[in-house]
Parts: structure tokens; sequence; C-alpha cells
């Protein structure tokens, strides 16, 4: 994935993000049946988040991200 792809799927998430926090503010209504488990979308986008901005890193840096553990 290059850089043009690494900012779209970034603002992508981010706007999820936003949304999701967004949808968990407002009110609950009572007598609705289902609801989206908006903190559950939150909690998804900001590990997709840290996983593209550490992706990002490395595409600026030129070097590839290794684990700690693993190396």
């Amino acid at each position: 994935m290059g850089l043009t792809a690494t900012g779209i799927a970034i603002a992508a998430v981010l706007s999820v993000f936003a949304v999701a926090v967004w949808r968990a503010r407002q009110p609950w209504q009572p007598g609705r049946i289902w609801r989206v488990p908006w903190h559950a979308v939150m909690a998804l986008a900001l590990v997709l988040l840290l996983g593209l901005l550490a992706h990002l890193a490395s595409l600026l840096t030129g070097r590839p991200m290794t684990p700690r553990g693993l190396g």
C-alpha cells in the first residue's frame, strides 16, 4: 500500500471514528430494539488507526517496523 492509499485509509478510519463518537454521545431512546455498539466501533477504529499510523511511519522513514518480541 502506497502513501496515497495509506492517507485515504487514515482519512476513512478517522471519519468512521468521528461518526462513532457523534453517535455514541446521542442519548438513548427507550423502545429501540437494536443499537449499534458505537464504543466497540470506536475501539476498532482506534486499533486500525494505530496500525495505519505505524505503516505511515514505516513508509516515511523507509525502515519497516518490527515487533520487539519477535526480533
